[in-house]
Formats: C-alpha cells, structure tokens, sequence
C-alpha cells in the first residue's frame, strides 16, 4: 500500500522473488530494484483461467542464491540475450506471457543492451497495454 517510490510494490517483489525463486532477501534490499515502468496485459490460460493485471517492471543486477520452489519453477537458467532468442523457439518451451510480450515488443532486449545505464527508460507515468 505504499505508494513512495514504490516502495509497496518493491517489499512485494522482493516477497514473490523469495516464495518462487528463493532469493533470500538479503541477496535483494529494496534498493537493489530499478524501477522501470508498468505494464498491462491480459492473457488466457485455459478456458477457466487467465491473467489480467497491471504489472510492475523492475530490474535488479545481481549475483543471488536461486533455490526454486517446485511448486511455482519448472525450469531456471542463465541465458544470454541470444540464448533466450533461441530457447523461445524451440518445442515445449515456455515462458511466462507478461516475459514473453515484453520479449516480442523489443524492450526487453533494450532494456538488456543497456543494463549499465536504465535511468533513460524509466518511465512512472505510462502504463503500456500489451
């Protein structure tokens, strides 16, 4: 619930990076997240579920203890940006809808091109309908 520079949203994200990742939050303090935008998306599941949010995007560049929990993770790599290009395309693998519209709209590899230096596409007024 706390709006100052997403503050609220970061505890979240720090949280669910714990509860499917099992990032300890000491790998990542809340000033570790850059925010960048937000984004709104809609995608169907199946014929009963699906996800329609507003999601926020935050980058953190750091090395970090990855502990998957089975129940949330099939599967996690480190991949460069043409290793993620090619997994994309093969059989049976899958990503994350809101991850793969942002893949497919270009700023993904933007934003992975320049991972040094993000403040130029930092964006907390646009909400971008994907």
């Amino acid at each position: 619930m706390t709006e100052n520079e997403a503050h609220g949203v970061k505890v979240a994200a720090q949280r669910r990076l714990y509860e499917e990742l099992g990032i300890p939050k000491e790998d990542v303090p809340l000033d570790a997240f850059q925010y960048l935008t937000r984004i709104h998306y809609k995608a169907s599941s199946n014929s009963i579920w699906g996800e329609h949010e507003i999601d926020y995007i935050f980058v953190v560049k750091r090395d970090v203890t990855i502990r998957p929990n089975p129940n949330e993770i099939d599967d996690v790599r480190y991949v460069s940006l043409e290793q993620l290009n090619e997994l994309k395309k093969r059989d049976g693998v899958k990503l994350t809808p809101w991850f793969q519209l942002i893949l497919e709209s270009g700023k993904l590899p933007l934003w992975w091109k320049n991972i040094n230096d993000l403040k130029p596409f930092e964006d907390h007024a646009t909400i971008h309908k994907m």
